[in-house]
């Protein structure tokens, strides 16, 4: 890896805060002890995951009994809702609802619960991402179980009107999940008063170690994720398994850190994107932002730079690692679901890269990025006859219609 290359996709993973693995080390040698023994080096071990629990508990505002650790916020998103549509399916209860924009975990589920006789639907959404919300009501079924959200969205960073996503589903009698691994963390999320029943989330996200993340369940609906026969000592029955302390703890205190950094962090990448977008758009013409303009977390940039396909882009662009919003193969390109869902025109949606900014960017760091995507930008639009196309006002549309 070169030090060289100024990481820019804190969306994907981030590094892990040195105060974070400061407090996770002594677990993996001198607090080894198994959390389930009852001698004193799980008495010891326990006390480390239970003050986990209790920094998750202060971030989230749930109670100690509600937050399971997990491997990570897929495992949580899958507990969340296989398992509570395979309880409620019988009951009558099996229509499950979700975005077209969600993780691709969740769509995974999707399709399992197709496969197993579980009627879903798949919400379409508005250009900027947002779910229009009069649509999830008359989407809601008398047979409805679940509706799933993702808070923050991990390609465009829109955020979605929780608050009210849960109400409409309160109103008709639904259960609701949030995946919130972009969201836990960097802004506010307070569970008692959004009155959610599950939430899912990842440590890596937030300075944390990887292989670990949260399972946050309503005490109240414990009953449909319940392990059957579970040892209940064992996270609270949802969960089996050696609990990985030195993980565990390294999730609480990073979640304690964000907690207490979140509006000075909030500040920061704000104020990094207002920069970085300015500096593009001062230089480039045929450049949009895909999202919400006013409901996003501005540590999330997905831009186009039209007329240069996106992983071209990444690659010429060598000195700033990024995410494209497209993948070629030999003879394919596959545009991003999500901004497919969001109905961004195709020489648009191809051109597109997601930027995420961290705690650690710096204003040199943006101006670096800026520089390097406006030199590659100009460079591949000189050899594009995409590019021709579109300056000379031509419908670039059908074209890529039949390329693609």
């Amino acid at each position: 890896m070169s030090k060289n290359v100024i990481y820019l996709d804190y969306a994907a993973t981030t590094p892990c805060d040195t105060r974070v693995l400061a407090e996770m080390i002594p677990y993996f040698c001198d607090v080894f002890g198994n959390p389930n023994s009852l001698h004193s080096y799980g008495i010891d071990a326990l006390d480390g995951v239970d003050k986990a629990r209790i920094r998750i508990k202060g971030l989230l505002h749930s109670k100690f009994e509600e937050t399971v650790f997990t491997s990570g916020a897929t495992e949580s998103n899958k507990i969340a809702i296989v398992r509570t549509m395979q309880a409620l399916a019988k009951s009558g209860k099996n229509h499950f609802i979700t975005l077209k924009t969600e993780h691709k975990s969740v769509i995974d589920c999707v399709d399992y619960l197709k496969r197993n006789g579980i009627e879903t639907t798949l919400l379409d959404v508005q250009h900027d991402g947002l779910l229009d919300l009069d649509h999830l009501a008359d989407s809601i079924k008398d047979n409805t179980g679940l509706v799933s959200f993702c808070f923050v969205n991990n390609e465009t960073g829109t955020i979605q009107d929780a608050k009210k996503i849960v109400e409409i589903c309160r109103d008709k009698g639904t259960l609701v999940h949030t995946d919130a691994t972009q969201a836990f963390g960097k802004i506010p999320i307070d569970v008692s008063d959004l009155d959610v029943d599950f939430l899912s989330a990842s440590g890596h996200k937030i300075y944390g170690p990887k292989g670990v993340g949260i399972f946050y369940f309503k005490h109240s609906n414990r009953k449909f994720i319940s392990i059957p026969g579970a040892n209940h000592e064992v996270e609270f029955g949802i969960r089996s398994g050696t609990v990985p302390v030195a993980l565990c703890v390294g999730m609480g205190i990073a979640a304690e850190i964000a907690n207490a950094e979140m509006a000075e962090n909030l500040k920061h990448v704000r104020k990094l994107r207002k920069q970085f977008i300015d500096g593009i758009h001062a230089s480039l013409d045929e450049t949009y932002i895909n999202g919400s303009e006013t409901s996003n977390y501005p540590g999330i940039i997905n831009m186009s730079f039209r007329g240069c396909e996106g992983e071209a882009l990444m690659m010429e662009a060598s000195g700033i690692a990024v995410s494209s919003g497209s993948a070629c193969t030999s003879n394919k390109l596959t545009i991003s679901h999500v901004l497919a869902a969001m109905q961004i025109p195709a020489d648009i949606a191809q051109s597109s890269l997601r930027i995420t900014i961290g705690k650690s960017t710096t204003e040199q760091d943006i101006d670096v990025a800026i520089n390097e995507l406006i030199v590659a930008s100009k460079k591949l639009r000189a050899i594009s006859p995409v590019w021709d196309i579109i300056i000379s006002g031509s419908n670039v549309d059908s074209i890529f219609s039949k390329r693609y």
